[in-house]
């Protein structure tokens, strides 16, 4: 039987053209996979040494990062020891965890946990050159006890105990496994480790979508979380910026299966990585966000993109992308849409519907949205109304887009006091919740209005 492919009848000669360059872009992968791999180191080498030369303005610190084949040696060049713990979820994959080793006397008593966004893993977090916006060390320095995360088939979680890698059973995942199960599974492994009731919980951007699911479903996590904090956090996006792609995106899961499969999203990347020469690299990185999302990166630094873009892509599934693309499609932040199910969606009279997240009556816990003026992914007014308004916080930070709030030059004065303003401000009223009663006219009734001096916010030099 042929494959249906409902969309080819009604899109334009531009959509061919991105169609052609995903095959091309195939075929040159699968050129440069022929290569021996010891002639790829080679030409890697060959590659960051003539790198050295040519940008000798390169900041030693972002030079040092890039190179960082992993987060412990990003933590070692911070003078960081970081620690691997190994969550084994329900459904029997095995996730790293990773965690800032406390030093020794300077414990506040809380504990945070960090989430990555799409396509992303823990390394994001500990890209940033300087300590004063890198949100972890600032954590770490102010006596948080830090974790980070990472979802099942990214870099750092590519185990599980019956399926292998390579085959499609792997891969079989979206939105709802990370909601399901990689979310809560990993804060249960972390209050258990550090014998804590509760957690504060930060996200970035899909990592927020994640932990908004995981609080909707599994509803016991609201009295395992105290605070969460979503920084650039996506829920329903509106689409993407350039008109072909977004077309693309809103067709059949199936033709997104023709092109990247149905296991691993665009594995050639890391090829590409390590062939490219960095500031051709971090060009192409600029130009593809540019023409998905309309992003022109201005408040990050060309050493902040040197040393952070080389860490921006991690793998995922083919099934978890295609999961937004449904959402997309139908604006509403819903579960996965099993292929055969789709292929009938597109008859208007269909008569059921795909079960929705119901995030706006089963959260129960204070929320921080954090988000850029000009970031094209966040729809705050959307977002909001799929949220309970009681227990809702918004910052805006003008002129800002999704990466700028994560390496951003500007991330230690705008993004950080936002967020530890909002923790202290909690700890203040459970402090107080033995003293007095609180009500909506009291003084703390927004963390925001509240003044708290430079001291407060950073409690120790960095």
């Amino acid at each position: 039987m042929s494959a249906f492919i409902p969309f080819l009848g009604r899109i334009f000669f531009t959509d061919y053209v991105i169609l052609l360059l995903v095959t091309v872009e195939k075929l040159l992968t699968m050129v440069l996979n022929c290569i021996p791999q010891v002639w790829m180191n080679t030409i890697s080498t060959v590659v960051n040494t003539f790198t050295r030369y040519t940008l000798g303005s390169v900041d030693l610190r972002a030079q040092e990062l890039r190179d960082a084949k992993d987060i412990h040696e990003m933590g070692q060049i911070f003078g960081v020891e970081i620690e691997d713990h190994i969550v084994r979820t329900e459904d029997d994959y095995l996730l790293t965890l990773h965690r800032l080793v406390p030093a020794e006397g300077t414990s506040n008593g809380q504990v945070v946990y960090l989430h990555h966004g799409l396509l992303m893993c823990s390394d994001i977090w500990m890209c940033h050159t300087q300590r004063e916006c890198n949100l972890p060390l600032v954590l770490h320095a102010l006596g948080f006890d830090v974790w980070m995360g990472n979802n099942r088939g990214n870099k750092y979680s590519t185990q599980h105990l019956h399926k292998v890698p390579r085959s499609q059973e792997f891969w079989d995942f979206s939105i709802d496994e990370f909601a399901f199960f990689d979310i809560p599974n990993s804060i249960e492994f972390v209050l258990a480790f550090t014998q804590q009731r509760e957690l504060v919980c930060v996200g970035f951007s899909q990592g927020s979508s994640q932990t908004f699911a995981a609080l909707s479903v599994r509803e016991d996590l609201n009295e395992k979380i105290s605070l969460f904090v979503a920084i650039a956090p996506a829920m329903t996006p509106q689409g993407l910026h350039n008109r072909i792609v977004d077309a693309l995106l809103k067709s059949s899961p199936r033709v997104m299966n023709l092109f990247f499969g149905t296991r691993i999203l665009m594995p050639s990347v890391t090829l590409w990585q390590k062939t490219l020469q960095p500031s051709l690299f971090n060009l192409t990185i600029d130009l593809a966000n540019r023409f998905l999302f309309d992003w022109k990166s201005r408040n990050i630094s060309s050493q902040q993109k040197h040393a952070s873009y080389a860490k921006l892509y991690s793998t995922t599934s083919v099934k978890s992308v295609v999961h937004w693309f449904q959402i997309l499609h139908a604006q509403k932040f819903q579960m996965f849409e099993e292929q055969d199910v789709v292929m009938n969606s597109w008859n208007p009279t269909r008569s059921y519907q795909i079960t929705t997240f119901p995030t706006r009556t089963s959260i129960r816990i204070p929320v921080l949205l954090l988000y850029g003026g000009s970031d094209s992914l966040v729809d705050i007014e959307v977002m909001k109304a799929n949220l309970p308004i009681s227990q809702v916080f918004d910052v805006v930070i003008p002129a800002h887009e999704h990466l700028d709030l994560l390496w951003g030059r500007d991330v230690g004065e705008l993004v950080i006091p936002n967020l530890l303003r909002f923790i202290w401000f909690f700890k203040d009223i459970k402090a107080l919740e033995g003293e007095t009663a609180l009500d909506s006219g009291n003084e703390l009734a927004s963390p925001f209005t509240k003044n708290y001096s430079d001291s407060v916010l950073t409690k120790t030099t960095l």
